[in-house]
């Protein structure tokens, strides 16, 4: 595919794309990036785009894809420059790392004593932070359903942590 019929293919999404990467990202130069970004990709993988590849969904989705890796990215490099910055721990930071590991270590516990269902929704949710509407996609369930999933497994999760930490204080 040349650069001509890549543009007549493409660009007549330009619009509708430039408006997703907003509202993704939240300003004019994030969006325009991730858009540029989108366009790379789809003219990286020209040859091997079959025609389902000209569809709206199929352009969307690919730009949320190269979002949510972006985000990735950051978070571990952001996380990384942190770890180099840091000064050595002193004793208490070591204390607290210790038990906040404990704390993440026994709610995982918690979460595997949730119904499968509903462990895996949460997970979803909270791990992989994946919107209602990804979760809705993968399970079929509807969004007001895994809403009240995720609201009544944190608050059973809650329950369970704090009879938890009580009976390590006492």
């Amino acid at each position: 595919m040349d650069a001509r019929e890549f543009k007549q293919r493409y660009m007549p999404y330009h619009r509708l794309l430039y408006r997703v990467a907003y509202r993704m990202t939240g300003n004019a130069q994030d969006a325009e990036d991730l858009l540029q970004d989108t366009y790379l990709r789809l003219w990286q993988k020209r040859d091997d785009l079959k025609d389902e590849a000209v569809t709206e969904a199929y352009l969307v989705t690919l730009m949320r894809n190269l979002f949510r890796d972006q985000r990735r990215l950051k978070r571990i490099d952001t996380s990384t420059e942190l770890e180099e910055a840091a000064e050595p721990p002193d004793e208490r930071g070591l204390d607290r790392q210790i038990d906040s590991q404990d704390e993440a270590s026994q709610m995982e516990g918690l979460i595997q004593q949730l119904p499968e269902r509903d462990g895996n929704i949460l997970r979803m949710h909270l791990v992989e932070e994946r919107s209602y509407e990804e979760i809705e996609r993968d399970t079929g369930l509807s969004q007001g359903n895994i809403r009240i999933i995720v609201m009544r497994a944190r608050q059973k999760l809650k329950q369970q942590f704090q009879k938890l930490t009580q009976t390590w204080t006492n």
